[in-house]
C-alpha cells in the first residue's frame, strides 16, 4: 500500500513538471531567416522600392528574444524602409538595427514612453535627407504621437519621396473617433498645402478601418473622396478576407498605406505578411499586429 502511494506521488510530480516546462520555440537566427521565408511571398528586390509599416507592440515585448525574432522577420521581408510604431525602448531598437546588416535606424525625435515611432532603412538603396526629418503637429491634441516625417531618395530609380509615419489615437468612443477624424483632416490639409507636387506615403497604425461609407464610421473619407489625388493602396485587403487583416486579434484591418497621385502608376503590390504560421509564438514574442507592405516600381519618375 505504501509503495503504491509513493509511485502515485512520483507520477503526479512528473506530470506537473512536464506541464510546467513548455519549451519556447527557439528564435530564428537574425542572419539566417529561413524560418520565416516560407511566409514571405514577396521579399524586397533590388529594382523596386519596398516599404513596410509595422506596429511592433511595445517593442521588445519579451526581451532580447523579441529583438532577435523581429530582426529575423524583418531580414526575411528584406524591405528598403520599415516604418515602426510602439518602439518602447531605444536601446532595444539599437539592438534590433545591429542585427540587421546593411540597415540604419532613425529613432523618434522625442521620448514618448512606450509609443515611440522609428524608421529602419536599407542604406545601399535608400538615403535619408536629414534636413527634412521632423515631427508634425507636435502641439495638437489630435496626435498623441506626432507624425514622423522623413524624405528619402531611392538610389536605383532616382525617386524622391516623403514618408509620414503615424500612430493615431486608439479605441472606440466618440472622442477617440473624433480625434482620428480631426487628425485625418489635418494630415490632408498639410499634404495639400505643403506637399502639393511631392510623392508622399502616409502609413502606420491609423487605428481605424477604411471601408465605412459615412464620416461617422470612417475618419478617412476626406482622402477617399479625393480619388484623383489619394489612394489607400491596401483598400482591397481591407475589403477582403479577415484572414489577411493586419490586426487579427480583434479582428480588424487598421494598419494602412496611403499614397498621393504622383505614385499611382508606380504601385506594384500591397500585401500583409502573415508570419505566424512560421513561428508559433508570434503573438508572444513579436506583435499583435502584422506588417503591411507596398512595393513601388518608380522607374518612370
Amino acid at each position: 500500500m505504501r509503495i503504491s502511494r509513493i509511485i502515485i506521488i512520483v507520477l503526479l510530480l512528473f506530470l506537473s513538471a512536464a506541464s510546467g516546462c513548455r519549451k519556447v520555440p527557439e528564435p530564428p537566427i537574425p542572419d539566417n531567416s529561413d524560418d520565416f521565408k516560407p511566409c514571405i511571398p514577396y521579399p524586397g528586390t533590388e529594382e523596386t522600392l519596398d516599404i513596410v509599416t509595422f506596429n511592433v507592440e511595445t517593442f521588445p515585448i519579451n526581451g532580447y528574444t523579441s529583438v532577435v525574432t523581429v530582426a529575423s522577420l524583418l531580414n526575411a521581408i528584406d524591405a528598403d524602409v520599415y516604418a515602426l510604431q510602439e518602439m518602447a525602448s531605444e536601446s532595444g531598437f539599437n539592438q534590433l538595427v545591429g542585427l540587421m546588416p546593411g540597415y540604419a535606424g532613425l529613432f523618434y525625435l522625442i521620448n514618448n514612453s512606450d509609443w515611440n515611432l522609428a524608421y529602419i532603412v536599407k542604406t545601399q538603396e535608400v538615403t535619408v535627407d536629414g534636413s527634412a526629418t521632423r515631427l508634425l503637429f507636435t502641439d495638437s491634441q489630435y496626435f498623441p504621437r506626432p507624425p514622423f516625417e522623413i524624405k528619402i531618395h531611392h538610389k536605383p530609380s532616382g525617386a524622391d519621396l516623403y514618408l509620414i509615419n503615424n500612430h493615431l489615437k486608439c479605441c472606440g468612443g466618440y472622442e477617440n473617433e473624433a480625434s482620428r477624424r480631426a487628425a485625418s483632416g489635418m494630415l490632408k490639409n498639410y499634404i495639400d498645402t505643403s506637399r502639393p507636387d511631392d510623392a508622399v506615403v502616409v502609413l502606420g497604425d491609423l487605428n481605424d478601418e477604411i471601408t465605412g461609407t459615412s464620416s461617422s464610421d470612417n475618419p478617412f473619407l476626406n482622402f477617399i473622396n479625393d480619388p484623383g489625388n489619394y489612394l489607400f493602396s491596401d483598400m482591397a485587403i481591407a475589403e477582403g478576407s479577415i484572414l489577411w487583416w493586419s490586426y487579427p486579434s480583434y479582428p480588424s484591418h487598421i494598419d494602412h498605406i496611403l499614397v498621393t497621385n504622383e505614385l499611382f502608376s508606380s504601385i506594384d503590390t500591397t500585401m500583409v505578411y502573415k508570419a505566424a504560421p512560421c513561428y508559433s509564438d508570434y503573438s508572444i514574442y513579436i506583435s499583435d499586429h502584422r506588417p503591411v507592405g507596398i512595393r513601388l516600381s518608380p522607374a518612370g519618375r
